[in-house]
This record gives C-alpha cells, sequence and structure tokens, in this order.
C-alpha cells in the first residue's frame, strides 16, 4: 500500500504539524508549568501560532537550504501538485483524493473565516468602548455612570469594569466605581502590565490561530495557558509594585461584587482583558500569590526565550 500521500504539504500543515506542536505542549505540561509567567505566555503563544507560521514559510526551491535541511514544502505547491494530479495508479481512491484536496483548502477557509470572526470581534468591541463615552485621566479612561438603569448581576459587573481593549494601541477602561475603590492602584497596575506587553494583540492572534485547527484535540488547553499565564503576569507586575496583599485585595473584591472585571461586552478575545472562569483562573492566581513570585535572571529568561523561538521557527520550517 502506498502511503506517500502522508508526508504530501497538505497533510503535513493540516494534520501533522498542529497535531505534533499540540502533542509536545502538553507531554512538557509539567516542565513548563514551573516557569515564570512571562515565559508561559510567551511559550503558549508560540504553539498557538507555530501552526500559522509553518502556513506562510514561502516555497524557495532553489534556496542552498534545500538541500542542507530536511525540507517540507509549503501549502501551495501540495495544491499545484498534489495527488489529485498524480498516476491513477498511486491514488488510493476517488474519496481519498477528494480528502487530500479538502486538506488543502480547509485549512486555509478556516484560517479565513477565524481571522475574520476575530475582527469582527474586535470592531464590536472598539464600538461598544466608544458608546461607553469614557473620559481620559492620563493613560486610563474613566467610564461615568455606567451601570444607571442597569439592574442585577449585569449592572453589577458594569460597576466592576476594568479591562485592557484595543490590539495595536491598548486601552485601560475602568468604570468611576473601580477608579474610586481601595484597590484601584493594584488594578490600574495590573491592567498596565496588560497593555505594556500588548498581551490584547498576542491572545488575539492565538485565538485566532487555536480556532483555525478545530479538528486538533487538546488545542483549548494552550488558549486557556496563554490567558492565565496574560493574568499571571499582570498580576506579578502589580505585586511587585504594590505588594501580594493590595492584588489580593483586589482579587477578592472583584469575587465580592460577583463580577467580571470585563463586563458583559467587552471579551477578552477581542482585544479585552478581564477574568476567565473564576472557579478555574482565580484558584491559580491566588495560588500564585501565596507563592514565592517565580523570577529568572535576566540571561536565563532571554535564553528560554531564545530557545522558545528557535523550537517554533524549526517546527515551523520542518513539519
Amino acid at each position: 500500500m502506498n502511503m506517500s500521500w502522508l508526508g504530501y504539504p497538505q497533510v503535513m500543515l493540516a494534520a501533522w504539524c498542529p497535531a505534533v506542536t499540540v502533542g509536545l505542549w502538553h507531554l512538557l505540561r509539567r516542565l513548563t508549568v514551573r516557569l515564570p509567567a512571562r515565559e508561559r505566555f510567551v511559550l503558549a503563544v508560540g504553539t498557538a501560532l507555530t501552526p500559522l507560521l509553518a502556513m506562510a514559510v514561502p516555497y524557495l526551491p532553489h534556496s542552498p537550504l534545500r538541500d542542507a535541511l530536511p525540507w517540507r514544502a509549503p501549502i501551495a505547491w501540495g495544491i499545484s501538485n498534489g495527488i489529485t494530479n498524480a498516476d491513477p495508479a498511486q491514488v488510493l481512491s476517488a474519496v481519498g483524493a477528494q480528502l487530500m484536496l479538502a486538506a488543502s483548502i480547509v485549512p486555509l477557509v478556516s484560517l479565513a473565516v477565524s481571522f475574520a470572526a476575530g475582527a469582527v470581534h474586535v470592531v464590536r468591541t472598539a464600538r461598544t468602548v466608544t458608546l461607553l463615552a469614557p473620559r481620559q485621566c492620563g493613560d486610563v479612561w474613566i467610564v461615568d455612570d455606567l451601570a444607571d438603569g442597569i439592574g442585577g448581576d449585569a449592572g453589577q459587573a458594569a460597576r466592576n469594569l476594568a479591562s485592557t481593549v484595543g490590539l495595536a494601541r491598548p486601552r485601560i477602561v475602568l468604570s468611576a466605581t473601580v477608579a474610586e475603590s481601595a484597590e484601584a492602584s493594584a488594578i490600574i497596575r495590573h491592567e498596565r502590565a496588560h497593555a505594556r506587553a500588548r498581551h490584547p494583540l498576542w491572545i488575539f492572534l492565538a485565538t485566532c490561530a487555536l480556532r483555525s485547527w478545530w479538528w486538533i484535540p487538546g488545542r483549548k488547553a494552550i488558549l486557556g495557558e496563554t490567558r492565565l499565564a496574560a493574568e499571571l503576569w499582570a498580576d506579578q507586575d502589580a505585586r511587585a509594585a504594590d505588594g501580594a496583599a493590595a492584588v489580593a485585595r483586589a482579587l477578592c473584591a472583584q469575587i465580592d461584587a460577583h463580577a467580571r472585571p470585563a463586563g458583559p461586552d467587552l471579551a477578552l478575545a477581542g482585544g479585552g482583558i478581564g477574568f476567565l472562569d473564576p472557579g478555574v483562573e482565580l484558584a491559580h492566581r491566588a495560588q500564585a500569590l501565596a507563592d514565592p513570585p517565580r523570577v529568572l535572571r535576566a540571561w536565563q529568561s532571554w535564553t528560554v526565550r531564545t530557545l522558545i523561538v528557535a523550537a517554533v521557527g524549526a517546527a515551523a520550517v520542518l513539519l
């Protein structure tokens, strides 16, 4: 039985690359969870973007690297020189040929649909912020009287709005209630950490990329890790400035208010940074506050990041 189709570019990009990438991330999970939040975030984002970067590898048949390294041609080569154009004797069946065609088209369509949906969500988030008519106070935007006319849990969530929105130019949006609270300093420092690191942009890219590979099991755990690591990173920055007790009080205030800082219409994937699942995320964040902060020396941190970038690049080219 001819199994050469397993090595065709479209099969490599649609199945092997995302499956191996996700599998390796899960395999190394017990080791990577010990890394500081920043390095965990970089690793999670790099893992999420690896299949997308693999799709973007240019086809350079005359490159010196063509014979020096194991080579995986891109999906464009697979479409134009696919198994559907091969000798019929080499094709397992007409169904197999159609599956190969689907392996060429489905990843491209999935990427387009996923990023289009993400773009729509970003636009909706931006419009929501505009409708709230926030006033600028330094690098923070304050929303006044947000909860007027809103009752129940939605009104409580609105009164406790604290979010970082925007991709290229993140903005910190707070309700007046939060801005005037005793926990405002820790909350603002937390949101500033999100804005400085461009967390909304990276989470947007990771979300759209991972959503594109909907047929690969285990991918949602990587997105959860990306979001959790971003929150732990921001908590650590706030902790370094205001202390663990101040950050803990800010978390407790949000829990007591039965609210999420992102409000009903500002979601993390669309450019807003807020609480995820209070039953899971907050437990991890509280545990991180109870433990000594994990900090690598500068050279160790850069070494880890360099290794992550190198691994992502190698996987994108070879898988």
